[in-house]
Formats: C-alpha cells, sequence, structure tokens
C-alpha cells in the first residue's frame, strides 16, 4: 500500500515506518523544513518537507495515496495553548481538508486516552463506548487531542480513531527521559503507596496496531482502544526496574496523590503566570500517569483485528535503556 505518514519523525511515527516498510508499504512523510530525516532516508522513506498549513501541498502529496496516517502532534506536557491548538487541532483541519479534497480512502487518526478524562472513581478501565471525560482547564495535551477527534468525527473522510496510552520505547526522550533525570538527580519520590499499575504500551505495539488497520479498511468509522495495561509494572516495580537499569538510586521518600496534585498545580500556575518563563518542574499530568489509578480495555481491537501486546514492560524498558545507552557512546 502507499502510505503518507505525519509525525513521522517523532518516538511513534518512527517505528511506525519502520514497520510499515517492513512489511512492504511504501511510505511517504510529511516532516518539518527542520527535522532530522537519515533514519527515515536510509529506510526507503520518501520525505517531504511540508509545513502542516499549507494545503494545497499536503493535497498534492497525497495523490495516488492508498492510506494518510496522521500522527502529528505536539506532546509536551507544558507549554502555551496557542502551540497546542496550532500543531494539534489546526493541523488536523488542514491535514483532513487535503484527505478530502484527494479523495483519501482511509484516515486513520492517532489519538489519545486523555479524551476519557480523570480516571473513574470506581476504577473501571475505559471503554470505546465511553464519553469524553472532564478535563483540567491546563491539561492542553488531551484537550488538544480532544478538539481534533472532534474535527475527524465531523469530516467527509473515512476514518478510524486509534487511542493508544502513554507511548514509551527507544527514543523517548520525553516522559521516560524527564523520569529518569529525575530519578539521578534524586528529585522523585514515590507518589502514594506505589502500588498503583502504570498504563503504559511500548512503541512497537502500538505501530503494530496501527499496521493492522492501515490494512484493513473494513473498520472505518471506528475507534480503538490501543492499551497494554496486563503487561505493565505498579509504580513501585518500576521505579525499582528503572534504579536497577539506569544506576540510580531507589527513591528513599513518598508523598501522598493529593499533595503531588497540589505541587503540581502550584507550579502550573507559576509557569503561566511567567508565560513559561519559568518551566513547571512539575504538572497534574506528569502527577496522574505516574501515581494515578486508571485502566483502559482494548479488547475491541484485540477482537477485531486479532492484535496482541507482546512486549512486557521489564523488556521495554531494557530495551529503552539499551538504546540510551547506544546513542549516549556515539
Amino acid at each position: 500500500m502507499r502510505i503518507l505518514l505525519t509525525g513521522a519523525t517523532g518516538l511513534l511515527g518512527s517505528h511506525l515506518a519502520r514497520v510499515l516498510v517492513t512489511r512492504g508499504d511504501t511510505v511517504t512523510a510529511i516532516v518539518r523544513p527542520t527535522s532530522r530525516t537519515e533514519s527515515l532516508r536510509q529506510l526507503g522513506v520518501q520525505c517531504l518537507p511540508i509545513p502542516l498549513d499549507q494545503i494545497d501541498s499536503l493535497t498534492a502529496a497525497m495523490r495516488n495515496t492508498d492510506a494518510v496516517v496522521h500522527a502529528a502532534a505536539r506532546v509536551h506536557t507544558t507549554g502555551l495553548w496557542s502551540d497546542y491548538y496550532h500543531v494539534t487541532v489546526t493541523g488536523t483541519c488542514n491535514v483532513l481538508a487535503a484527505a478530502a479534497a484527494s479523495k483519501i480512502r482511509h484516515f486513520i487518526h492517532i489519538s489519545s486516552v486523555g479524551v476519557y478524562g480523570w480516571p473513574r472513581p470506581d476504577g473501571r478501565p475505559f471503554v470505546e463506548t465511553d464519553g469524553y471525560g472532564q478535563l483540567h482547564r491546563w491539561n492542553y495535551y488531551s484537550r488538544a487531542k480532544l478538539l481534533a477527534e472532534q474535527l475527524v468525527h465531523q469530516s467527509s473522510v473515512p476514518f478510524t480513531i486509534l487511542r493508544p496510552t502513554l507511548v514509551y520505547g527507544p527514543g523517548d526522550a520525553g516522559t521516560l527521559g524527564r523520569i529518569v533525570a529525575a530519578l539521578q538527580s534524586r528529585r522523585l519520590k514515590f507518589i502514594g503507596d506505589g502500588t498503583n499499575r502504570l498504563s503504559l504500551i511500548f512503541v512497537t505495539d502500538v505501530a503494530n496496531a496501527i499496521a493492522a488497520t492501515v490494512h484493513q479498511p473494513k473498520v472505518t468509522g471506528e475507534i480503538f482502544n490501543v492499551a497494554a495495561d496486563e503487561l505493565c509494572l505498579t509504580q513501585q516495580e518500576f521505579i525499582h526496574q528503572l534504579c536497577h537499569l539506569t544506576g540510580a538510586a531507589v527513591p528513599n521518600s513518598r508523598i501522598s496523590y493529593a499533595t503531588a496534585d497540589r505541587l503540581a498545580f502550584f507550579s502550573e500556575c507559576i509557569a503561566h503566570a511567567t508565560a513559561f518563563q519559568v518551566c513547571p518542574p512539575l504538572t497534574r499530568l506528569a502527577v496522574l500517569l505516574l501515581g494515578g489509578r486508571r485502566g483502559y480495555n482494548s479488547d475491541k481491537l484485540r477482537h477485531t483485528l486479532n492484535w496482541q501486546p507482546t512486549v512486557a514492560m521489564t523488556d521495554g524498558l531494557r530495551a529503552y535503556e539499551s538504546s540510551r545507552n547506544s546513542e549516549t557512546n556515539h
């Protein structure tokens, strides 16, 4: 198949490009003009430096394309709302407009389980039929993902929406990178009793789910959670494993979830008051990701496309640390 991919230089997009090429697909990547594309070009991916606000150029790039995978988004946990809106919301609007003009037959939109909002009080996992949740004002990442999803629903393009949990793996300079840095500087504390099970998924498991969706246009109009909660560690096990792999000392203190959440809110207030001249050392989204008790059900994807996550978190963290060491040595 001929596939056009946005967000190809990001953590998920770069792994997805490799999976698609390995399957025999022809991949064209829409990249920022300033992006490093050497690894993509080595795979045989054609890279087109087209900003997402150039709808005519996007439309031309989509001609003779079988499917579009839209993974481009602002993934940082902090920043100005205008940046999230421009990249995630306006970017999605423009890519959809180009897809409609090109009469794309299958548009795969990569969203997030963040659109469900806060965990349920009773701890039940979220399923695809659950509605959008309540999001706090400064959870810009999830708010932008929610608005982008709504644009997809309103479009005339045949679509499939995938909602992964937090993605991690080799090349992750975001969430895992910040956690490792906090461990090595001894700034990290356990949140609560540490028995909450994290909701993360290894990057190649998500890439394989997307590839399976691309090759099954019969799933247009569907939404799928992409989760591997059963393969995840508890917060305490996760931190111990990272410390073992990186040589960092295990934190010897803990903080209650409520206190961590309040401190994160205070940090966010300072950041917003200074227009992010002061970057918050902690955010409520980060507290939720590490210390929250939440779950997501992906049975629909497993039964519909016979997909299964295969990488246990212990193995995924080893792969992450191995790649980090390799980058350091080079």
